[in-house]
């Protein structure tokens, strides 16, 4: 590495950019004109490669952070561009009124991808830390960009199981697929409230909007993005799950049961084009499809630098140990209604709406195989020397 870039962090390190990189910019992407933008989440899995897309796009991109310190932040300041076109600005949260302003203004557009997660603990600290920050959050940051003149366009990072958080399919529609019109009913405070807190704040962004001219609101609804990463911590629950594997908590048989996916690159791409997209309004699931775990796992077998010995030989059969995985989903991180929600049921969702308006097929979109984004991803954990035994939900503390 030439001498100048001795200074970049191990996240620049050319196989690693390579990795980062490999989806390449759209022709909408290259000939839209340049805004400023503002990513809140950016420190995160999902927001990195958002801020990364963007600066590679020639936006200039503001990133409120919740620490300045070198370790936190210093592989967001290597990224290509960041030294001409990437402002960090130290915030306090998400529940303090004005917080955001700072940071919003002068932007035309704001990506709003930071979201409590929180599955796990009683009922005052799933209020505390997800229901009461998920609501007075988007409150608060719709209002900072109502005060912000220049703001025109939010996206608003949602989840596509506020459209179906249950994949048992009904007796009167058992060939149901998923579209934007769907919204989920089935959750509460007390029954998966990680999803009902998501269903409250796109909700509540929707009114927000629908009481104002100035800006105009596009909620992307996406799955578990896994890829590589652009950062070494290895935080976050997509990265809690590939540890589990790769420590062999799924051998020799895997539960029967998955979750909607697509590669993180997938889901930057998806966020730079609702930004820029002139028909871009309303909701969007994006492209996924729902991977069992057995997949999840065995593709880890496909690339000879990612072969793992206790990877799982088979997929248990629908009937065995779902009361058991049901008692240990919270030991995990995991809300204990998943398996009754996911065991062995399937989903199917209708992209119509996005790869029109977005015009996918003219852009040369091909998504990248979950096969891709696995192996790519262990790669990063290999070159970071992640540890399967780091912490991985830290917020949970």
């Amino acid at each position: 590495m030439p001498s100048s870039l001795a200074k970049f962090p191990i996240t620049e390190s050319p196989d690693v950019v390579a990795l980062l990189d490999k989806v390449p910019l759209t022709p909408l992407e290259e000939n839209a004109t340049k805004q400023v933008c503002c990513v809140t989440g950016s420190t995160g899995m999902v927001g990195s490669h958002v801020v990364r897309r963007l600066l590679r796009a020639g936006h200039t991109v503001h990133a409120p952070v919740r620490s300045l310190d070198e370790e936190d932040i210093g592989f967001l300041k290597a990224m290509p561009g960041a030294g001409e076109r990437l402002k960090l600005f130290k915030v306090t949260g998400l529940m303090d009124p004005g917080a955001y302003d700072e940071s919003i203004a002068g932007c035309e557009v704001l990506l709003h991808v930071a979201s409590p997660f929180f599955m796990v603990g009683s009922q005052e600290k799933i209020k505390e830390k997800l229901l009461d920050p998920a609501i007075i959050g988007i409150e608060n940051i719709l209002a900072s960009c109502s005060k912000t003149p220049t703001v025109k366009r939010v996206v608003l990072t949602g989840t596509c199981l506020t459209a179906a958080a249950d994949l048992n399919p009904s007796l009167e529609n058992p060939n149901w697929k998923v579209t934007e019109e769907d919204w989920d009913k089935t959750t509460s405070p007390t029954d998966f409230p990680y999803v009902h807190s998501k269903v409250l704040q796109e909700k509540r962004a929707e009114e927000i909007e629908a009481g104002q001219s100035q800006w105009e609101l596009v909620s992307l609804l996406i799955g578990g993005a896994f890829g590589p990463m652009c950062f070494s911590k290895a935080t976050g629950i997509n990265s809690m799950f590939l540890k589990y594997v790769r420590m062999g908590l799924f051998f020799p048989a895997c539960p029967p049961m998955g979750f909607p996916m697509q590669d993180v690159r997938d889901t930057a791409l998806m966020h730079s084009l609702a930004m820029i997209s002139p028909k871009a309004k309303g909701r969007y699931l994006v492209p996924q499809r729902l991977v069992r775990f057995y997949e999840f796992c065995n593709v880890l077998r496909s690339d000879k630098r990612t072969k793992w010995k206790l990877l799982p030989l088979f997929e248990m059969p629908k009937f065995f140990f779902k009361w058991l995985f049901t008692k240990l989903a919270p030991l995990l991180g995991l809300d204990k209604s998943m398996p009754r929600r996911f065991w062995g049921n399937t989903v199917t969702f209708d992209l119509t709406k996005i790869t029109r308006d977005f015009d996918l097929e003219g852009q040369g979109h091909k998504p990248i195989h979950i096969r891709e984004s696995m192996v790519d991803m262990d790669l990063t954990f290999q070159k970071f020397k992640v540890s399967n035994f780091s912490k991985s939900l830290e917020r949970y503390s």
